[in-house]
């Protein structure tokens, strides 16, 4: 209890040297009003009282004294984490975020090796992710998004195959994608890599990912075209095939090229989130767009898709945004997408429908009679 609570006393005194914290700091360093000040008996919730460290604020321990849990989210930390917390050889949840944290994690963080979820999300940790990591077997939440991070995205951040959330979103890691992601974090649920310059092309291998429902990867410099293989979900050891779980796809601000593919809309049906907008996307959108009947959101802006806009997208009932402006489409905006807008007619007096933003290319702009030019009564935007 002794290190522990020295510990503690450590991170209070490194992350709050010029009396930045908003809640529950020593009485001696900051006087301001604060959460423990509303709190019967709040003396004891504050750092560096002489109650025991487990009832600290933002701190739980086990039934045996031991921390278990460190919550300091959104409380004005500030300069480096110490490295003496690896000694908390307990700890399995260790959240920091919203702070202002800097430096590089210190390496001894690999000796957390009960941890589960580490979050540092929004702090201006600086460095590569230590190799130390591939330590921590039973992490899994893994989320520094939002931070100042760099290096090679290594394979150590993806040896926990009870990993399930990751958010690496907001940094420079560069790609590639290691081997590992596909091979042993086989579990992941969800996946946040926008912002960091991946490079290169979708790995196919994303198709093993069986359990993931969320990815997003933009603005991450890929390049090349989306691959219908990574919809064909497939167990990696039976190598079965199995039904995607996928409910949200941004790929948005890339220069991913080509037209899109079939399984898109053949095998992820589960999909509620399509953002596919910023790219360089070509060809007609097909009529089997129609069957991503969760869809509540389609993003397709700025690309060269072109031909009319399919009709069948009419039976998305639960779409309330759709922006097709910025590309190359043709003709009329079809009365069963109008229908989703207003569901008795164009013209009004109905009941409205689900779509509450549809943005296209209607502007009807007479210098430019050469451009495509949609014709729609029902848009909320036209370009």
């Amino acid at each position: 209890a002794l290190t522990q609570r020295y510990i503690l006393t450590l991170l209070f005194f490194e992350t709050n040297e010029f009396n930045t914290w908003d809640v529950c700091a020593d009485l001696n360093t900051n006087d301001d009003v604060d959460e423990c000040e509303n709190v019967e008996e709040d003396d004891t919730r504050r750092f560096l009282s002489q109650t025991s460290e487990c009832d600290w604020y933002g701190i739980t321990c086990d039934v045996d004294g031991s921390i278990v849990s460190i919550d300091l989210s959104d409380n004005g930390l500030r300069n480096t984490i110490p490295p003496e917390i690896g000694q908390l050889s307990s700890l399995q949840h260790l959240t920091l975020r919203k702070n202002r944290l800097s430096s590089t994690l210190p390496t001894t963080i690999g000796l957390l090796t009960n941890l589960e979820t580490l979050n540092l999300n929004n702090n201006r940790i600086e460095g590569p992710m230590p190799t130390e990591i591939g330590s921590m077997t039973k992490l899994q939440i893994l989320d520094v998004g939002k931070n100042d991070m760099d290096g090679p995205m290594s394979p150590e951040m993806f040896t926990s195959s009870n990993l399930e959330h990751l958010d690496l979103s907001g940094n420079d890691f560069v790609g590639p994608l290691p081997t590992e992601m596909f091979t042993s974090t086989i579990n992941l649920v969800f996946v946040d890599l926008t912002g960091n310059p991946i490079g290169g092309s979708i790995p196919t291998e994303l198709k093993y990912l069986t359990q993931l429902t969320s990815l997003e990867m933009g603005s991450a410099d890929l390049t090349g075209t989306l691959p219908g293989e990574i919809f064909q979900t497939t167990d990696i050891v039976t190598s079965n095939r199995v039904t995607s779980m996928l409910e949200t796809l941004s790929l948005e601000g890339n220069s991913l090229n080509g037209s899109l593919p079939e399984e898109l809309f053949n095998v992820a049906t589960s999909l509620r989130i399509l953002d596919l907008g910023i790219n360089d996307f070509t060809g007609e959108l097909s009529e089997n767009a129609g069957n991503l009947l969760q869809l509540e959101q389609l993003l397709l802006w700025y690309n060269n898709f072109d031909g009319s806009i399919p009709s069948t997208l009419g039976s998305l009932t639960l779409l309330e945004i759709m922006s097709l402006d910025n590309n190359q489409f043709n003709g009329t905006m079809p009365p069963e997408v109008c229908n989703l807008v207003t569901s008795a007619s164009n013209s009004g007096g109905g009941d409205a429908g689900s779509l509450i933003f549809l943005a296209s290319d209607c502007k009807d702009d007479d210098e430019e009679d050469n451009m495509p030019f949609v014709e729609c009564s029902c848009c909320h935007s036209c370009q």
